[in-house]
């Protein structure tokens, strides 16, 4: 039985491109206005989403973050792409997984050079978050065990092998894999002195991106979901960023360092998922109204002339024209039936879920008209019952 356990965040279009050369998507939907795209990891009997955030920056990383965890439910928001290399030991090609998220712009003053000599007028602060703990164990140990170094030093020759530059630009040896700090920051960093900036703040700073602070928060908030960065090193975050975004490839084709990059990264995440020991957090059937619900009434609707009664139209609404929790579940299985069976039992497993939540929300909030003359009933709408409240790159 598949079980969906995967939200992967990928920034921009140019990158998902690169992400679906390696990963076999199985198809997509459209749910609350973000289109998903689902796929199985391979070798194992877990499923994922993948959304594109079409944008770069923190908030629309958040945004997708909190919708994957609160909608779906998944106990890991991964977030794939290029980043830029802030350490010299870090080579283009290399993946850098997240051993902590440094929101390096957070609670940042503009100064004048007077008050923060050498500073470029910005005295940063910053906060910072990390991957659970026992993920960040398996993280760190995956190029050392028996059981996985091998698979590390296989994803490293093959990558080499595919590496689509030029010969005289193809580097010696295959891309290495760091685990170490990363910076996070809405500005697209191609500044030797920015640069320097960010690594005086913190010197074990090993890349810089752009996205991985909005979805480490919105994970951090959840208290149900972990959070997995992983970078492909594109460029230096230095002045010659944009010449080295515009090298070509074998085929004259531009951006061949990102190509590459984002490849390396997908490949070793896919990796990563797979291990038998991955320590995926429990999950638990979402929470709904803290008082009983009272019973469902049913919706009332035209008959079909048989005795039964009218189904939801295909768009998911009923015959009277409101979205209804059964054609919202048929909507989306149609959607996943075409995408493959194995994903349409995960994802219909969790809408199954929600529709449950939804219907005694609305129930709760609708209770029954009181007979009149009943002093419970009298009682009752004079109090009235609680509402609950609606939840909210270089």
């Amino acid at each position: 039985m598949t079980e969906l356990r995967v939200g992967l965040i990928v920034p921009l279009s140019e990158e998902f491109g690169y992400v679906s050369s390696v990963v076999d998507l199985l198809g997509d939907f459209r749910e609350q206005g973000r289109v998903y795209h689902s796929f199985l990891v391979p070798g194992t009997e877990i499923t994922g989403l993948l959304t594109v955030l079409h944008e770069m920056g923190q908030s629309n990383a958040a945004i997708a973050a909190q919708d994957l965890i609160r909608v779906f439910g998944v106990p890991l928001v991964a977030l794939i792409g290029t980043g830029a290399a802030l350490s010299s030991e870090v080579a283009l090609g290399d993946v850098v997984v997240a051993s902590e998220i440094d929101a390096y712009l957070h609670r940042a003053k503009a100064v004048g050079e007077a008050e923060h000599p050498g500073g470029a007028g910005l005295a940063l602060a910053g906060t910072s978050w990390k991957p659970s703990a026992p993920l960040l164990d398996l993280v760190r140990n995956f190029p050392l065990r028996k059981a996985s170094r091998d698979v590390v030093t296989a994803w490293s020759g093959d990558a080499l092998a595919r590496c689509p530059l030029p010969v005289g630009l193809r580097p010696a040896a295959g891309p290495g894999l760091h685990v170490a700090p990363v910076a996070t920051g809405d500005v697209v960093v191609g500044s030797d002195t920015f640069k320097a900036v960010i690594r005086n703040k913190n010197r074990t700073l090993a890349a810089v991106e752009m996205e991985a602070g909005g979805a480490a928060l919105s994970a951090y908030h959840s208290d149900t979901a972990d959070v997995l960065v992983v970078r492909g090193i594109s460029d230096h975050a230095a002045k010659d960023k944009t010449a080295t975004d515009l090298t070509p490839d074998v085929d004259g084709r531009p951006n061949a360092w990102r190509r590459y990059a984002v490849t390396n990264a997908t490949r070793i995440l896919l990796k990563l998922l797979a291990a038998p020991d991955f320590p995926w957090r429990a999950t638990s059937p979402a929470r709904g109204p803290v008082s009983p619900a009272p019973p469902r009434r049913p919706e009332p609707g035209p008959s079909r002339g048989d005795g039964a009664e009218s189904g939801p139209a295909v768009d998911g609404r009923s015959p009277d024209g409101r979205r209804s929790g059964k054609g919202w579940l048929d909507g989306r299985t149609v959607a996943a039936v075409t995408s493959g069976a194995a994903t349409a039992l995960a994802v219909e497993s969790l809408l199954h879920r929600r529709r449950d939540i939804e219907e005694a929300l609305s129930a709760a909030s609708s209770p029954p008209a009181p007979e009149a003359g009943s002093h419970a009933a009298r009682t009752e709408s004079a109090d009235g019952p609680d509402g609950s409240d609606g939840g909210s790159h270089p």
